[in-house]
């Protein structure tokens, strides 16, 4: 039976007695005591000249991109554009003679459609107008 390497120790490593991974070729932990733990101060200067070295790069700020679509739904034009709402969608399998169904192919290409239900739907229009 296979544990995938679950639970096992890896092979050629010594650990002490608390399981530390103290043995003669355990990697060296790293020293993290000279890092500060609190947030950065930041320096308005420095972060200003940064911005301006990234406008210049291209770099956009998506803090901006968030202003600007408030602006224009403030009343400036919006890109957005409303989906309309999909119509239930439905399949229909049809088995029938094939020079029937040969025909009405053939008609569909003629006719410029590019699927069968606007064929259907010219049909439908053309039955309901009688």
């Amino acid at each position: 039976m296979s544990g995938y390497g679950f639970g096992r120790k890896p092979a050629g490593r010594n650990t002490d007695e608390s399981g530390a991974g103290g043995g003669a070729d355990a990697p060296e932990r790293l020293d993290f005591t000279g890092i500060p733990r609190t947030p950065v101060n930041l320096d308005p200067a420095r972060e200003e000249a940064a911005i301006r070295r990234g406008d210049a790069l291209g770099f956009v700020d998506r803090g901006a991109a968030r202003d600007i679509q408030a602006d224009t739904s403030e009343g400036a034009p919006s890109t957005r554009r409303r989906r309309r709402s999909a119509q239930p969608q439905m399949s229909v399998f049809i088995k029938g003679p094939k020079d029937t169904l040969e025909w009405f192919i053939e008609y569909t290409n003629q006719q410029g459609h590019r699927s069968y239900w606007e064929a259907l739907e010219e049909f439908r229009s053309l039955v309901e107008s009688k």
